[in-house]
């Protein structure tokens, strides 16, 4: 073991102030604008007599990617007319998914909500009256000040959905009421979650394969190197483009050579198309990781002047993955150990090489220690922070990344409230670089009756993200007071909300995309519908109400000078100062086009990645660990370990005798994301129905053919969907979609636009990981068979 790089009396002190709290990925060191490109075209220009305005998509509706795009809109009204995507764009060059190209039927569906409403009959009965923006903002402060005062600000939560432009501003209207509680439904966290509490507190900061997105030259920039092997694991990214990562650059780095490794259950279009496909039981990851680190380490493949010089625990790691056997790794998961060999052997030697990884890893019990195995491959071969390989996305400009959902939110809530946020105590890995409680505690509160107040914002809960949805949704009728915030009503602000007021497309609103290595400004560019307002105006505004209410702030235990949570009197000083460290204002960056800053490889040889400005990493050593010192503080198993799904053929072989097919849960479609989209017509065309993948010869012996509805069940609950013979899927399991309502039905009580009707949730359980992090979501246990023609 090498010496630590820091005094053990200062590790006992990380994870408890301000400043570990906070995201730091890199040195916190602004760079330069890359002085190589400018967008050539300006902000804003006619054309056949339409005003042509750059922005990004970036909020809802919407996904991860933020690409750029052109908007059309009325010279005379500011209408929207069409989209379409901006060639001149870095990002996405112009490519466009569905989900855009449909969105003039978002901006104008007659379903849209464009006025503040008030629930007028039972909750749940779909009664609602119109109101005014004053009396919805007034009714919000009135019930959240009782409730913070009566009960204390730790009794409010705040949930939200996935990150994008809008989530810092969920976490910071939590911390006007006096909260620390703002999280999603999601058991575990399991979104990215696992391995970015990994990556945080094991690397000094978060990591993707680079495939020249940090460039806005992309692959003309002499600096940036093709990768010769890509890893795609746990993903289909083609489909998914997960996480700011465009699927197709995969395939663009295949056509100049690159090899790819797909480690995926399913035959995907890129697992058909790989040099080496490692098809594995689901809920097995970290088995197959450390079965090739075990061929890399025994065959000496790997990176000796790397791991000597900057990694901590190597031995152990060696000493935890010789403990397997190759014929131990293939019973476990499926894959014949001479593939297993066969990958380690084209990856050790690829130079460089990277991983792209998915929610596979995460949505595992054992999330967090299979992301460690993983990331083990990419560092013991020396493909960190190199061109090609995996790099960190150090935060655009300086500027503080607001999707992380840490932007200015430390000062507003003292230390003892901080210690107050749900699970601080109990899974001590959340207070790193995170900001949320843990969700399958704070529905435990929420059943026990200690939450009396809740704030939705960008979520759809228990139509997408609640595992036990039943227990979500009567838990949440509960709470005193509910507010929502949405484009659309959904089930659960249906089910439970007092309030529900409208809020602004990304068409139609300001915001900021910083976020992993690029600054572009999203710029209203077409007139709002309605009454909606952006997330921002009506967090603003509401907050208003607080920051003026003297009593409640000294109640609260406001920090001194921190009245005032929302001290901006526009929407756009707020974006003004969120990218002020860049050195533009809003406008300037509207006016430029997206920034990008010149990318610095092997930032931990230079000191740019500590605080210190010493080399090495932003961790406990100052080095990778791969035997974690943080782990091992908090009584975890410091190094990547091997556990079974909870339930499964080796953990429950009863269960698995009743329930003989393995579920993997989340198959994606490029028609949604996540559960939106569900109402625009052009996107459920291209996926009418909810789909479940069987295998062909499963699907005889089931008597089931293609198009047939069937029933999913196991000994949680079950539901429906429409099934789909492909030999993608594995004999022994199938995949299922998640997300699916129906905003065509009766949205009242008690069908609520049938979100039980396919909800694939229902057969999934609230129990996250030993860390806190992960769960059982897509390697579980189930039985299919047809519905009857009376159940339909």
């Amino acid at each position: 073991m090498v010496e630590n790089a820091v005094a053990e009396k200062d590790r006992d002190e990380i994870g408890t102030s301000k400043e570990e709290n906070q995201f730091n990925f890199g040195a916190g060191k602004r760079q330069e604008v890359d002085p190589r490109w400018k967008h050539p075209k300006p902000f804003q220009y006619e054309e056949d007599g339409m005003v042509v305005t750059r922005t990004s998509v970036w909020s809802a509706p919407g996904c991860h990617e933020g690409c750029g795009v052109l908007v059309y809109s009325d010279k005379e009204t500011g209408k929207f007319i069409k989209c379409e995507g901006d060639p001149d764009d870095p990002y996405n060059r112009g490519a466009l998914c569905p989900r855009c190209l449909a969105f003039k039927q978002v901006e104008f569906h007659p379903d849209r909500i464009l006025h503040p409403m008030r629930r007028v009959g039972e909750r749940g009965s779909g009664q609602w009256e119109r109101i005014t923006w004053d009396e919805a903002l007034e009714t919000c402060y009135k019930e959240f000040r009782r409730i913070s005062m009566t009960y204390g600000g730790d009794s409010i939560h705040c949930l939200r959905g996935t990150a994008r432009d809008n989530q810092w501003q969920v976490g910071r209207m939590a911390n006007t009421f006096g909260s620390p509680n703002e999280y999603g439904f999601l058991s575990g966290t399991a979104c990215y979650l696992p391995r970015l509490s990994l990556m945080i507190m094991t690397y000094g900061g978060m990591l993707i394969a680079d495939f020249s997105q940090f460039s806005a030259l992309r692959y003309d920039d002499p600096e940036w190197v093709c990768p010769e092997c890509t890893i795609v694991w746990g993903c289909n990214p083609t489909i998914s483009n997960p996480d700011f990562f465009m699927g197709h650059w995969v395939t663009d780095a295949m056509k100049l050579g690159c090899k790819l490794i797909s480690v995926e259950p399913r035959v995907t279009w890129l697992a058909a198309h790989a040099d080496i496909h490692l098809q594995l039981r689901p809920g097995t990851d970290t088995g197959l990781a450390l079965g090739m680190i075990k061929v890399i380490i025994d065959e000496d493949l790997y990176d000796h002047d790397f791991v000597e010089r900057w990694t901590y625990g190597f031995d152990e790691l060696a000493e935890r993955a010789r403990e397997l056997s190759l014929d131990q790794v293939e019973a476990m998961t499926w894959v014949p150990k001479e593939k297993i060999v066969a990958a380690a052997r084209l990856f050790a030697t690829s130079k460089p090489a990277n991983v792209v990884w998915g929610l596979a890893v995460d949505m595992q019990s054992q999330g967090t220690p299979c992301a460690a195995a993983i990331a083990a491959l990419w560092t013991i071969t020396g493909n960190l922070d190199v061109p090609g390989g995996m790099c960190y996305t150090a935060s655009p400009m300086g500027v503080d990344q607001p999707s992380a959902g840490a932007w200015g939110i430390y000062d507003l809530i003292n230390e003892e409230m901080q210690k107050k946020r749900v699970g601080w105590k109990e899974f001590p890995m959340y207070r790193y670089g995170l900001t949320q409680a843990m969700p399958d505690m704070c529905l435990e509160y929420m059943e026990e009756g200690k939450v009396k107040g809740v704030w939705i914002q960008t979520s759809n809960g228990i139509a997408c993200m609640s595992c036990e949805t039943e227990r979500w949704y009567q838990a949440m009728k509960k709470p005193e007071f509910i507010a929502a915030v949405d484009i659309f009503m959904t089930p659960t602000i249906q089910s439970c909300a007092d309030i529900v007021m409208p809020v602004q497309t990304w068409a139609e609103k300001h915001s900021v995309r910083a976020h992993y290595y690029f600054l572009s400004a999203i710029t209203g560019a077409c007139a709002a519908e309605g009454e909606a307002k952006s997330d921002c105006e009506i967090n603003r505004e509401l907050a208003q109400y607080f920051d003026n209410d003297d009593e409640f702030n000294q109640a609260i235990g406001r920090p001194e000078g921190k009245q005032r949570t929302w001290p901006w009197a526009t929407e756009d000083e707020v974006y003004d100062e969120i990218v002020s460290p860049s050195g533009f204002t809003f406008h300037e960056l509207m006016e430029h086009g997206p920034v990008y800053q010149k990318y610095v490889y092997k930032k931990y040889e230079k000191g740019l990645m500590r605080p210190d400005g010493q080399p090495g990493f932003n961790t406990p050593t100052g080095r990778i660990e791969f035997y974690s010192t943080l782990f091992e503080k908090f009584g975890y198993d410091p190094l990547p370990y091997i556990e079974e799904p909870g339930i499964g053929p080796v953990t429950t072989p009863d269960l698995y005798e009743e329930y003989p097919l393995i579920m993997i849960t989340g198959a994606r479609a490029t028609s949604f994301f996540h559960s939106e989209h569900r109402q625009i017509p052009y996107l459920r065309q291209l996926t009418p129905d909810p789909w479940v993948q069987i295998h062909p010869r499963t699907a005889k012996d089931l008597n089931i053919s293609e198009g047939d509805w069937v029933w999913i069940e196991n000994h949680r609950g079950r539901c429906r969907q429409r099934a789909r013979l492909t030999f993608e899927v594995h004999e022994k399991e199938i995949a299922a979609q998640h997300g699916w309502w129906f905003p065509e039905q009766d949205g009242a009580e008690p069908n609520l636009y049938g979100f039980r009707q396919s909800n694939i949730n229902q057969l999934l359980a609230n129990k996250p990981g030993t860390t806190g992090f992960g769960a059982d979501l897509k390697c579980t246990l189930c039985k299919v068979y047809r519905c009857k023609e009376e159940e339909l």
